[in-house]
């Protein structure tokens, strides 16, 4: 019964950690999943995917006064990439574009509430 003011504590704390899940996939299939992590203005931060594959590629996201951006990645097999990132009408978004010369899209829920 003790632990229960910090299990508490911590789920307080997840709720507050400014992390939104974010998944994606390339043209063959490889599947991504991650998070996009924002700073404390909300217009940008850390994108951090993994693939299916065990690729993992990270990068910067960043969003206009529209909430439409873009985000450029850099993964560990040595592929880059950029993607579009267009805001949801209601909470998260659709990401495009391209990742090791393939086309890639995905989606991310909102990193601005």
């Amino acid at each position: 019964m003790k632990r229960l003011p910090s299990i508490i504590a911590l789920l307080s704390l997840a709720g507050c950690s400014g992390v939104v899940p974010a998944a994606g996939e390339t043209i063959d299939g490889e599947k991504f999943s991650g998070t996009f992590s924002r700073r404390t203005d909300g217009i940008g931060g850390v994108v951090a995917l993994t693939s299916d594959r065990g690729a993992l590629c990270e990068g910067r996201w960043a969003l206009d006064e529209d909430h439409a951006g873009s985000m450029a990645l850099t993964c560990a097999d040595g592929r880059t990439g950029t993607a579009e990132l267009m805001p949801g009408r209601e909470t998260g978004g659709m990401m495009k574009g391209m990742l090791g010369g393939k086309p890639f899209a995905g989606t991310y829920d909102s990193p601005v509430r």
